[in-house]
């Protein structure tokens, strides 16, 4: 089964149509989620072939960016403010989290060490009919085989020839008009880690095809949420569990979930940092360009002189942007519940039914309340991973 399109004007066909999309529409938050969705194909076609090269802008072009730019700012701004109402609450939920964390990783760290055992040691480079049947088994399992058969047979995958932008292992581009969606894996190979990002990809198209709120909602979930990477994650985890319990590329499976609570853990403990940071440099944006030594200065009071976490700030806290930052550590608390929900009901997706209800809402601990997750919920998971991830290495 030919996993990879060869072909990528039907990605030039689709900028062509979207163009016309964002050049017809008079809605200011259409423009804006069409500009989102122009800006990526016109960033990741050039990786899939680098033949090609858009021109510059035209002074309709940037007279249209000039008008979603502001519409971003505003979204931004948005999403700040509520950073600012819920700081104190973001500092207490994800110092809890971050120090159990700590803990139970060192302990698997020892018990790696102790073991002798080495990650990564080889990687399957499969065929490509065996990593088709290898994602086709998954998804019939949560009920989404012909979904993604659909996305196979029609030509709706490509890989990158160059590095995709940020270093992304896979991009997901979504047409929130037409709800038309592609995927493009960077340079593709047929092994685990392609596995894994398309699963992810997927994880986004799922959670893509529930979102039902209107277009303003949409991009609110786009720009301001922390709850965007959660589904995406969700299936990432199904999926390696999957493959572990089934004995499919078992040892590859594992060492990969090291690495996941390894990222998972600097995510939370980096987003605990930034709630750290006096709100002036929140609120003006320059906390962005922050040196990790300056950061070091502004929280170092709320840690002991001994505390491990200073050693990290000068490895974690480079770059940092809130949005960013934050959606990964919420996605990271978030899909661990999830997908403990979905496996106790045998695959079964239904679940995240009640977290779609809350797409697009800026972030509250309210809902995070009503979806039942809370600190002591997710350390007990977290642990109880962990535990069961050691007992499936032996």
């Amino acid at each position: 089964m030919k996993i990879i399109s060869d072909n990528p004007n039907n990605l030039l066909e689709k900028l062509e149509l979207a163009k016309k999309q964002l050049e017809n529409t008079k809605s200011r938050e259409e423009k804006l989620a069409i500009w989102y969705y122009i800006y990526q194909l016109e960033k990741i076609i050039p990786c899939v072939d680098p033949e090609i090269i858009f021109e510059e802008m035209t002074d309709k072009d940037t007279k249209i960016n000039n008008i979603v730019d502001k519409k971003c700012d505003v979204k931004a701004e948005k999403m700040i403010k509520n950073f600012i109402i819920y700081k104190d609450f973001h500092k207490c939920f994800l110092e809890g989290i971050q120090r159990k964390n700590a803990h139970e990783l060192r302990s698997l760290n020892r018990y790696l060490e102790n073991n002798d055992m080495n990650t990564y040691s080889s990687i399957t480079d499969l065929s490509e009919d065996d990593y088709y049947n290898i994602l086709f088994e998954f998804m019939n399992k949560i009920g989404l085989a012909k979904y993604f058969d659909r996305y196979i047979k029609g030509k709706r995958i490509y890989s990158s020839e160059k590095a995709l932008v940020n270093g992304a292992s896979a991009v997901l581009l979504y047409n929130p008009i037409t709800k038309d969606s592609d995927i493009v894996v960077d340079r593709m190979e047929y092994d685990i880690f392609t596995m894994c990002s398309l699963t992810h990809e997927f994880g986004h198209i799922y959670d893509m095809n529930h979102f039902s709120r209107g277009i303003e909602c949409y991009n609110n979930h786009t720009f301001q949420t922390f709850n965007d990477e959660a589904v995406s994650k969700t299936f990432e985890r199904l999926f390696l569990d999957y493959l572990i319990e089934n004995n499919v590329l078992k040892e590859e499976a594992r060492d990969i979930l090291f690495d996941i609570y390894d990222g998972n853990y600097q995510f939370i403990l980096t987003s605990y940092i930034i709630s750290l940071i006096p709100d002036k440099y929140i609120i003006d944006g320059s906390y962005t360009n922050l040196s990790p030594t300056k950061i070091y200065k502004l929280v170092e009071r709320h840690f002991s002189r001994n505390d491990p976490i200073k050693r990290n700030i000068n490895t974690y806290c480079k770059n940092i942007n809130i949005h960013e930052i934050y959606k990964y550590a919420y996605g990271d608390i978030l899909s661990l519940v999830f997908k403990g929900r979905i496996k106790e009901d045998n695959y079964n997706l239904d679940s995240l039914d009640e977290f779609f209800e809350y797409r697009g809402e800026p972030f509250s601990p309210e809902i995070l309340k009503k979806l039942g997750v809370n600190k002591k919920t997710y350390v007990k998971l977290y642990k109880k991973d962990i535990e069961l991830l050691k007992k499936q290495s032996n």
